[in-house]
């Protein structure tokens, strides 16, 4: 099994280079993509790519969310696993580039995520150092996703996740990656999906920054209502595709 980590960056100068320098000894591909970066994000990813052979370095043209940007990842992973180079079972760890996830703890997410034959691990932040307004402010997002993915979630808004690398083709049929949805939109269609989800995982967080605003939420909030909802019309799609195949009508006689 390889370990992948993906971090989507925007305006990351500050902090990237240590994120990177951290999560190197631990995996076997580090992508980095850059959502169009102003300052010397994608410039500090690059040098440092050029001297490590398991970085990746992938760039958006213009700023378009840090959803758009774990899509192209994705995308990139997917494409890779059906060229034969990645495996559907290697694991895909998705954490924020500004230095608040500790990746030391890795390791014992991955061992978490093994040891329980998970599809999807998402983890559980420690709220010490979040002021009550977000913490108000999750606990919503978080009874909004379990909602819609009929999975008892505890905290659906963490950015630090495992996902096996199979994940992502039936996800990526379904997954928008419009602004800051990714959250809802994956821990929704994955439970809907049937993988097999955990939300137990706690993690600790190491700095608090919130980029998000009062409208971020509504949209996602809405995305995440979307996603259950186009997820159940293919549903009944293929219901209704099969009432129609002669196989099924055979069986019916």
């Amino acid at each position: 099994m390889k370990r992948i980590a993906l971090i989507p960056v925007y305006n990351e100068e500050a902090t990237l280079p240590a994120v990177m320098e951290s999560l190197v000894p631990l995996v076997d591909l580090l992508l980095v993509v850059d959502d169009g970066s102003s300052d010397r994000s994608l410039a500090l990813a690059r040098e440092r790519a050029l001297r490590e052979p398991r970085i990746r370095v992938l760039a958006l043209q213009r700023n378009s969310g840090m959803s758009a940007a774990l899509r192209a990842g994705f995308l990139h992973l997917v494409s890779r696993m059906r060229a034969g180079e990645l495996d559907p079972d290697d694991v895909v760890f998705t954490m924020d580039a500004d230095g608040q996830h500790d990746a030391g703890q890795l390791e014992s997410l991955s061992l978490y995520f093994q040891d329980r034959a998970l599809d999807v691990a998402l983890t559980r932040r420690d709220f010490a150092l979040y002021p009550w307004h977000k913490r108000l402010g999750n606990r919503f997002m978080t009874l909004w996703g379990s909602l819609w993915s009929g999975f008892r979630y505890h905290d659906v808004e963490s950015g630090f996740r495992a996902l096996r690398l199979g994940v992502l083709p039936p996800l990526m049929e379904y997954y928008t990656g419009y602004r800051y949805s990714c959250a809802q939109e994956i821990a929704i269609l994955t439970v809907r999906l049937g993988f097999r989800v955990d939300n137990g995982f706690v993690t600790a967080i190491r700095r608090y920054r919130s980029q998000t605003r009062l409208q971020d939420v509504f949209i996602n909030a809405l995305l995440g209502a979307w996603a259950f909802v186009r997820w159940r019309m293919n549903r009944r799609s293929e219901a209704r595709n099969w009432d129609r195949c002669p196989a099924r009508q055979d069986i019916r006689r």
